[in-house]
């Protein structure tokens, strides 16, 4: 079953010259990631095929990025340090989703920010980057030389289809493995009931604000008449 979750509000900007850039993604679940080439650090042409059969947790990045991308790594590196699925379980790929980023590059990156030897970091060719984005619901914006881009990371399935996504740039220990265990087949409670919660949160509001309303009218009509 394939659904489609929009975000209404994702921290996506880049202001240049007093001009905003905005990217306004679509992140759907139950997609398929699909079949391409991928290029790693070291320069060895790799395959998302290569995915199949265990988990993914894929984080799209730019080796040039100033702020965003460097605290994604960081916050999946805390999460996973805080994480009780054991590392094997799952596969960890950081992937550039700019064309420029050479494995040179991609090596700085990874240097630069400590990651681990058993993550995957990658790029791959300006069509495959674009597949693979269209594929996640991943919207980027170039303003400038610098790009604009959502903070997300997905997880997916080992059968590589999207499960689950993790926003912002910390990602707990917990909301880490939950994902892995719904990218596993496990039900996505948030995601069935989360509607229904909101609306039963949104009931309780409006009605917490007509009973306020009509226990202010009556004192007030109380105070009228003891005036009186």
């Amino acid at each position: 079953m394939r659904r489609s979750l929009t975000l209404a509000v994702v921290f996506i900007a880049a202001s240049l010259h007093g001009q905003a850039v905005s990217v306004a993604p679509e992140f759907p679940v139950g997609k398929t990631v699909p079949a391409i080439d991928l290029i790693d650090d070291n320069g060895r042409i790799r395959s998302t095929a290569d995915w199949r059969g265990t988990p993914t947790i894929l984080a799209p990045m730019y080796a040039r990025c100033p702020a965003a991308c460097p605290l994604i790594v960081d916050g999946l590196k805390k999460g996973i340090s805080e994480s009780s699925t054991a590392l094997t379980a799952y596969r960890m790929v950081v992937f550039s989703f700019d064309a420029r980023d050479t494995p040179a590059d991609l090596r700085r990156f990874r240097e630069r920010n400590n990651l681990p030897i058993s993550w995957t970091v990658a790029t791959a060719k300006p069509a495959d980057i674009r597949r693979l984005l269209d594929a996640i619901g991943y919207r980027v914006g170039d303003a400038n030389g610098l790009l604009a881009h959502p903070n997300a990371v997905v997880v997916l399935t080992p059968g590589l289809k999207t499960a689950r996504y993790l926003f912002g740039t910390t990602y707990p220990g917990r909301e880490i493995d939950q994902s892995l265990a719904v990218a596993r087949g496990h039900r996505d409670l948030i995601a069935q009931f989360g509607g229904w919660m909101i609306a039963i949160l949104l009931l309780a509001c409006s009605l917490s604000a007509v009973y306020l309303v009509t226990l202010l009218g009556m004192r007030s009509s109380r105070d009228v008449t003891t005036s009186a």
